[in-house]
Protein backbone atom coordinates (compact mmCIF):
# COMPACT_ATOMS: atom_id res chain seq x y z
CA UNK A 1 0.00 0.00 0.00
CA UNK A 2 2.87 2.30 1.28
CA UNK A 3 4.46 1.59 -2.32
CA UNK A 4 1.15 2.33 -4.44
CA UNK A 5 0.50 5.58 -2.72
CA UNK A 6 4.43 6.77 -3.53
CA UNK A 7 4.26 5.62 -6.89
CA UNK A 8 0.72 7.60 -7.76
CA UNK A 9 2.39 10.36 -5.99
CA UNK A 10 5.11 10.65 -8.05
CA UNK A 11 2.85 10.13 -11.38
CA UNK A 12 0.95 13.40 -10.43
CA UNK A 13 4.04 15.09 -9.74
CA UNK A 14 5.60 13.62 -13.12
CA UNK A 15 2.59 14.83 -14.71
CA UNK A 16 2.25 18.28 -13.26
CA UNK A 17 5.91 18.59 -14.33
CA UNK A 18 4.80 18.00 -17.90
CA UNK A 19 1.81 19.83 -18.31
CA UNK A 20 3.87 22.69 -17.00
CA UNK A 21 6.32 22.32 -19.27
CA UNK A 22 4.23 21.87 -22.52
CA UNK A 23 2.72 25.32 -21.75
CA UNK A 24 6.41 26.79 -21.06
CA UNK A 25 7.15 25.25 -24.62
CA UNK A 26 3.76 26.46 -26.38
CA UNK A 27 4.27 30.03 -24.56
CA UNK A 28 8.30 30.02 -25.75
CA UNK A 29 6.83 29.16 -29.44
CA UNK A 30 3.89 31.39 -29.82
CA UNK A 31 6.59 34.32 -28.54
CA UNK A 32 8.59 33.28 -31.41
CA UNK A 33 6.02 33.27 -33.84
CA UNK A 34 4.60 36.76 -32.57
CA UNK A 35 8.58 38.04 -33.18
CA UNK A 36 8.41 36.89 -36.79
CA UNK A 37 5.79 39.01 -37.00
CA UNK A 38 6.80 42.14 -35.98
CA UNK A 39 10.33 41.54 -38.06
CA UNK A 40 7.77 41.35 -41.09
CA UNK A 41 5.96 44.38 -40.21
CA UNK A 42 9.17 46.36 -39.47
CA UNK A 43 10.09 46.39 -43.68
CA UNK A 44 9.71 49.69 -44.45
CA UNK A 45 7.87 48.41 -47.67
CA UNK A 46 5.32 46.24 -45.70
CA UNK A 47 1.70 48.17 -45.09
CA UNK A 48 -0.99 47.47 -43.17
CA UNK A 49 -3.31 44.55 -44.74
CA UNK A 50 0.19 43.20 -46.61
CA UNK A 51 -0.89 39.58 -47.04
CA UNK A 52 2.54 38.80 -45.40
CA UNK A 53 1.24 40.23 -41.84
CA UNK A 54 -0.84 36.70 -41.14
CA UNK A 55 0.13 33.49 -42.02
CA UNK A 56 -0.68 30.16 -41.21
CA UNK A 57 1.81 27.18 -40.64
CA UNK A 58 -0.38 24.31 -40.76
CA UNK A 59 -3.52 24.45 -38.64
CA UNK A 60 -2.18 24.93 -35.53
CA UNK A 61 0.59 27.63 -35.48
CA UNK A 62 0.85 30.84 -37.34
CA UNK A 63 0.99 35.08 -36.50
CA UNK A 64 -1.01 37.97 -37.36
CA UNK A 65 -0.17 41.21 -37.30
CA UNK A 66 -1.57 44.66 -37.03
CA UNK A 67 -0.32 48.38 -38.44
CA UNK A 68 -1.52 51.13 -36.79
CA UNK A 69 -0.51 54.84 -35.76
CA UNK A 70 0.24 55.20 -31.62
CA UNK A 71 -0.89 58.79 -32.55
CA UNK A 72 -4.51 57.30 -32.46
CA UNK A 73 -4.06 57.42 -28.62
CA UNK A 74 -4.09 60.67 -26.64
CA UNK A 75 -0.70 62.14 -25.88
CA UNK A 76 -0.96 62.63 -22.29
CA UNK A 77 2.17 64.68 -22.13
CA UNK A 78 1.11 67.27 -24.18
CA UNK A 79 -2.14 68.58 -21.53
CA UNK A 80 0.17 71.16 -20.69
CA UNK A 81 -2.00 73.49 -23.32
CA UNK A 82 -5.42 74.10 -22.08
CA UNK A 83 -7.04 73.13 -25.44
CA UNK A 84 -5.30 69.34 -24.61
CA UNK A 85 -6.79 69.50 -21.17
CA UNK A 86 -9.91 70.47 -22.46
CA UNK A 87 -10.37 67.24 -24.70
CA UNK A 88 -8.95 65.59 -21.99
CA UNK A 89 -12.02 66.56 -19.73
CA UNK A 90 -14.55 66.07 -22.47
CA UNK A 91 -12.81 62.68 -22.91
CA UNK A 92 -13.62 61.78 -19.34
CA UNK A 93 -17.23 63.67 -19.89
CA UNK A 94 -17.75 60.95 -22.42
CA UNK A 95 -17.07 58.15 -20.34
CA UNK A 96 -19.35 59.46 -17.74
CA UNK A 97 -17.63 61.16 -15.24
CA UNK A 98 -19.48 64.41 -14.37
CA UNK A 99 -17.88 68.11 -15.06
CA UNK A 100 -16.70 68.81 -11.76
CA UNK A 101 -14.57 65.29 -11.69
CA UNK A 102 -13.05 65.59 -15.38
CA UNK A 103 -11.94 68.99 -14.54
CA UNK A 104 -10.32 67.68 -11.58
CA UNK A 105 -8.42 64.29 -13.15
CA UNK A 106 -7.16 66.73 -16.29
CA UNK A 107 -5.93 69.68 -14.29
CA UNK A 108 -4.09 67.36 -11.73
CA UNK A 109 -1.88 65.37 -14.36
CA UNK A 110 -1.35 68.86 -16.61
CA UNK A 111 0.01 70.18 -12.85
CA UNK A 112 1.78 66.69 -12.73
CA UNK A 113 3.65 67.17 -15.93
CA UNK A 114 3.83 71.04 -15.90
CA UNK A 115 7.54 72.49 -14.11
CA UNK A 116 5.88 75.38 -11.52
CA UNK A 117 3.99 74.61 -8.24
CA UNK A 118 0.91 76.50 -8.88
CA UNK A 119 -2.49 74.46 -8.85
CA UNK A 120 -4.46 75.33 -11.73
CA UNK A 121 -8.19 75.78 -10.60
CA UNK A 122 -9.06 72.06 -9.80
CA UNK A 123 -5.46 70.89 -10.17
CA UNK A 124 -3.19 69.77 -7.50
CA UNK A 125 0.46 70.50 -6.36
CA UNK A 126 2.94 69.66 -3.97
CA UNK A 127 0.85 71.01 -0.83
CA UNK A 128 -1.89 68.51 -1.70
CA UNK A 129 -0.29 65.68 -2.10
CA UNK A 130 1.95 66.29 0.86
CA UNK A 131 -1.07 66.49 2.86
CA UNK A 132 -1.49 63.03 1.88
CA UNK A 133 2.03 61.82 3.03
CA UNK A 134 3.15 61.63 -0.58
CA UNK A 135 5.92 64.88 -0.37
CA UNK A 136 7.34 63.43 -3.40
CA UNK A 137 4.46 63.95 -5.67
CA UNK A 138 3.61 65.65 -8.34
CA UNK A 139 7.01 64.97 -10.65
CA UNK A 140 6.71 68.05 -12.37
CA UNK A 141 7.84 65.99 -15.37
CA UNK A 142 6.50 64.22 -18.35
CA UNK A 143 5.61 61.38 -18.15
CA UNK A 144 7.60 57.79 -18.36
CA UNK A 145 5.13 55.18 -18.14
CA UNK A 146 0.96 55.59 -18.64
CA UNK A 147 1.19 53.35 -14.34
CA UNK A 148 2.40 57.10 -13.20
CA UNK A 149 -1.05 58.31 -14.14
CA UNK A 150 -2.18 56.30 -11.24
CA UNK A 151 -1.16 58.47 -8.80
CA UNK A 152 -2.44 61.18 -10.22
CA UNK A 153 -5.65 62.60 -8.42
CA UNK A 154 -8.70 62.35 -9.99
CA UNK A 155 -7.84 59.33 -11.86
CA UNK A 156 -9.53 56.94 -9.61
CA UNK A 157 -12.64 58.21 -10.53
CA UNK A 158 -11.12 57.94 -14.76
CA UNK A 159 -10.82 54.48 -13.99
CA UNK A 160 -13.98 53.52 -12.26
CA UNK A 161 -15.58 54.64 -15.31
CA UNK A 162 -13.38 53.51 -17.84
CA UNK A 163 -11.14 50.96 -16.74
CA UNK A 164 -9.35 50.56 -19.96
CA UNK A 165 -8.35 53.64 -20.02
CA UNK A 166 -4.79 52.81 -20.69
CA UNK A 167 -5.80 51.85 -24.60
CA UNK A 168 -6.87 55.50 -24.95
CA UNK A 169 -3.49 57.40 -23.80
CA UNK A 170 0.33 57.31 -25.43
CA UNK A 171 3.77 58.71 -23.92
CA UNK A 172 5.16 57.16 -27.05
CA UNK A 173 3.82 59.27 -29.90
CA UNK A 174 4.76 62.63 -32.13
CA UNK A 175 2.35 64.55 -29.72
CA UNK A 176 -0.50 65.06 -32.69
CA UNK A 177 -3.65 62.79 -32.65
CA UNK A 178 -3.71 60.94 -35.80
CA UNK A 179 -7.47 61.48 -37.40
CA UNK A 180 -6.51 58.15 -39.21
CA UNK A 181 -6.18 56.11 -36.37
CA UNK A 182 -7.89 57.86 -33.28
CA UNK A 183 -11.17 56.55 -31.34
CA UNK A 184 -14.46 58.18 -31.96
CA UNK A 185 -14.20 59.31 -28.30
CA UNK A 186 -10.79 60.82 -28.93
CA UNK A 187 -12.36 62.18 -32.23
CA UNK A 188 -15.47 63.82 -30.24
CA UNK A 189 -13.22 65.28 -27.39
CA UNK A 190 -10.70 66.69 -29.59
CA UNK A 191 -13.05 68.16 -32.27
CA UNK A 192 -16.07 68.94 -30.49
CA UNK A 193 -18.03 67.52 -33.23
CA UNK A 194 -21.07 65.13 -32.55
CA UNK A 195 -20.95 61.63 -31.50
CA UNK A 196 -22.89 60.83 -34.90
CA UNK A 197 -20.11 62.31 -36.67
CA UNK A 198 -17.28 60.99 -34.60
CA UNK A 199 -18.38 57.88 -35.28
CA UNK A 200 -19.04 57.97 -38.68
CA UNK A 201 -15.66 59.25 -39.80
CA UNK A 202 -14.37 55.98 -37.63
CA UNK A 203 -16.43 54.06 -39.93
CA UNK A 204 -15.35 55.37 -43.07
CA UNK A 205 -11.70 54.86 -42.18
CA UNK A 206 -12.41 50.86 -41.00
CA UNK A 207 -13.77 49.93 -44.33
CA UNK A 208 -16.31 47.24 -44.73
CA UNK A 209 -14.92 44.73 -42.74
CA UNK A 210 -14.86 47.72 -39.77
CA UNK A 211 -11.48 46.05 -38.67
CA UNK A 212 -8.60 48.68 -38.51
CA UNK A 213 -5.19 47.79 -39.97
CA UNK A 214 -6.36 45.37 -42.43
CA UNK A 215 -6.10 45.93 -46.24
CA UNK A 216 -9.78 47.94 -46.74
CA UNK A 217 -8.69 50.90 -44.52
CA UNK A 218 -9.78 53.79 -45.81
CA UNK A 219 -6.98 56.40 -45.38
CA UNK A 220 -7.86 60.45 -45.57
CA UNK A 221 -4.67 62.53 -47.31
CA UNK A 222 -6.72 65.68 -46.95
CA UNK A 223 -8.12 67.33 -44.17
CA UNK A 224 -11.20 69.13 -45.98
CA UNK A 225 -12.53 65.51 -46.09
CA UNK A 226 -12.25 65.35 -42.44
CA UNK A 227 -13.49 68.38 -41.94
CA UNK A 228 -16.48 67.84 -44.16
CA UNK A 229 -17.17 64.53 -42.35
CA UNK A 230 -17.42 66.06 -38.88
CA UNK A 231 -19.36 68.99 -39.67
CA UNK A 232 -17.23 71.39 -38.28
CA UNK A 233 -16.36 75.34 -39.99
CA UNK A 234 -12.98 76.74 -40.92
CA UNK A 235 -12.93 78.26 -37.42
CA UNK A 236 -13.04 75.06 -35.21
CA UNK A 237 -10.73 73.12 -37.93
CA UNK A 238 -7.95 76.10 -37.25
CA UNK A 239 -8.45 76.00 -33.53
CA UNK A 240 -7.28 72.46 -33.87
CA UNK A 241 -5.33 71.77 -36.76
CA UNK A 242 -2.26 72.51 -34.82
CA UNK A 243 -3.07 69.64 -32.75
CA UNK A 244 -4.07 66.96 -35.10
CA UNK A 245 -2.57 65.17 -38.46
CA UNK A 246 -3.49 62.62 -40.83
CA UNK A 247 0.04 60.77 -40.78
CA UNK A 248 1.16 60.15 -37.11
CA UNK A 249 4.97 59.42 -36.93
CA UNK A 250 5.19 56.42 -34.60
CA UNK A 251 3.65 53.33 -36.14
CA UNK A 252 2.15 50.85 -33.55
CA UNK A 253 2.61 47.23 -34.59
CA UNK A 254 0.74 44.62 -32.42
CA UNK A 255 1.83 40.47 -33.26
CA UNK A 256 -0.08 37.84 -32.08
CA UNK A 257 1.31 34.32 -32.41
CA UNK A 258 -0.77 31.13 -32.00
CA UNK A 259 0.11 27.38 -31.06
CA UNK A 260 -3.04 25.87 -30.88
CA UNK A 261 -5.13 27.70 -28.74
CA UNK A 262 -2.50 29.38 -27.29
CA UNK A 263 -1.50 33.13 -28.16
CA UNK A 264 1.39 35.21 -26.97
CA UNK A 265 1.32 39.09 -28.28
CA UNK A 266 4.28 41.31 -28.50
CA UNK A 267 3.98 45.25 -28.99
CA UNK A 268 6.65 47.44 -30.75
CA UNK A 269 6.10 51.14 -31.32
CA UNK A 270 8.27 52.14 -33.81
CA UNK A 271 9.16 55.93 -35.53
CA UNK A 272 9.87 56.63 -38.95
CA UNK A 273 12.53 58.45 -40.02
CA UNK A 274 14.26 59.03 -43.42
CA UNK A 275 17.49 57.66 -44.27
CA UNK A 276 19.41 58.27 -47.64
CA UNK A 277 16.17 59.13 -48.88
CA UNK A 278 14.20 55.99 -47.56
CA UNK A 279 12.04 55.87 -44.85
CA UNK A 280 12.89 53.25 -42.17
CA UNK A 281 11.11 52.04 -38.87
CA UNK A 282 12.90 52.49 -35.72
CA UNK A 283 11.92 50.44 -32.64
CA UNK A 284 11.61 52.75 -29.66
CA UNK A 285 9.44 50.88 -27.18
CA UNK A 286 8.75 46.76 -26.96
CA UNK A 287 6.38 45.18 -24.25
CA UNK A 288 3.87 41.88 -23.68
CA UNK A 289 0.86 42.21 -24.34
Amino acid sequence: MALSLIVAGLYESSQSSWDESSLSRARYQAGLLAESGISIALHPKVKPGDIALKQSFGTEKGFEVRITSEGGRFPVNEMGAEKMRNAAMELFILWGLDAAAASKAADSIADWIDDDSDPLSNGAENSFYTSLEYPQFPANAPFTSLEQLTFVVGMDQVEKRQPFWRDYFTINSDGLIDMNAASWEVVRAITGTTEDSAKNLVAVRLGDDGIEGTIDDYTFANAGEVQSLLGISDLEWTSISSFVTLSGTVKRIESIGRIGDFRETRVVLASEVQEGGNTVLTPVARFRK
